[in-house]
């Protein structure tokens, strides 16, 4: 079951349209737990009110399709947004290795934040890139 700030919450980011971390503010959660949205936005309480108020997901991937079929140009934001949904695509780019050295240009590798180059020199960049 949702809180009254869930629900407070709620109603704050449908009157400011979408952002999470203000509403949090505005209705009185901590600083630290507003910079993190997914505190809310991953609640069970959350998930219940936007389904009651019918946020759904059939809801919006109609809308999203329809969206996509009615606009012929430039459709870029919806198609990602699509592929988001989808688990398809990410705002973040890992660039972990695994515990691997991290190649660098020249040869030269990085790893647990020591340039292991021997000469301990910037490696040259490519003439090619």
């Amino acid at each position: 079951m949702a809180t009254i700030k869930q629900i407070k919450a709620v109603e704050k980011i449908i009157e400011n349209h979408g952002n999470v971390s203000k509403a949090m503010k505005e209705v009185g959660y901590k600083e630290n737990t507003a910079k993190n949205p997914k505190n809310l936005t991953e609640s069970d309480g959350f998930k219940e009110l936007i389904e009651k108020i019918g946020l759904t997901d059939t809801f919006l991937t109609k809308a999203l399709v329809e969206d996509i079929k009615k606009k012929k140009q430039n459709r870029k934001p919806e198609i990602e947004l699509g592929f988001k949904i989808r688990g398809r695509l990410s705002d973040k780019l890992d660039l972990t290795t695994g515990g691997k050295p991290f190649p660098l240009l020249g040869g030269a590798s990085i790893k647990n934040g020591n340039n292991n180059n021997s000469n301990n020199e910037t490696p040259e960049p490519n003439e090619q890139d």
